[in-house]
């Protein structure tokens, strides 16, 4: 069974469905590979309901200014469910594959450990595709993945706000705790 995409019913009559973009963001990520489990090294087929999520953040454009209709995105998922994997691959389509120079994609959780799980998961990816980890940068250190073609980087962001001023943040990861043991993934 093949995946039939239709927009989200929230898509604004002064927005239209770019399926060119939308297949551009598809594509990239299909590209990436998996980086645990039984599914290391695989490469990352989205499923349907991923496949939604992606197509609707960055294929509905506004008609006049070809800008995306959503900069923001909340997406709740239950654990084990693939999140980490998934923020991944959004986070490094906006780094390399968005267009943006200057792009500051971050993690962000409670504290280092938490943000960290999205940006490990992220450096394997990069470390296992040869075109990425070839025009890119990775310094384990600081937690960071450099693009300097564009002069841009992700990297990670615990929850201490008050050394979080000017930042100019192009994409988001964010891992919250929460009690019904969900995790919810916030993509700007």
């Amino acid at each position: 069974m093949s995946f039939k995409y239709k927009p989200t019913n929230l898509m604004l009559p002064t927005s239209h469905y770019d399926a060119r973009r939308a297949d551009f963001s598809v594509n990239f990520i299909n590209m990436l590979k998996h980086t645990t489990g039984e599914w290391h090294g695989k490469n990352f087929a989205l499923l349907p309901w991923q496949e939604q999520i992606v197509r609707d953040i960055f294929g509905i454009v506004d008609r006049e200014t070809g800008y995306r209709q959503f900069r923001t995105a909340y997406v709740e998922i239950g654990k084990k469910n693939g999140k980490s994997e998934l923020a991944a691959a959004i986070a490094l389509y906006l780094l390399f594959a968005d267009g943006e120079a200057g792009a500051e994609v971050y993690s962000c959780a409670a504290d280092i450990s938490q943000a960290s799980i999205v940006y490990n998961t992220a450096k394997s990816m990069v470390e296992q595709c040869t075109d990425l980890r070839g025009i890119s940068k990775i310094i384990p250190s600081t937690k960071r993945i450099i693009f300097p073609h564009t002069n841009s980087f992700y990297r990670v962001l615990s929850a201490e706000a008050y050394s979080k001023h000017g930042f100019n943040i192009k994409g988001l990861s964010s891992m919250n705790c929460m009690p019904s043991k969900l995790a919810s993934c916030s993509i700007s």
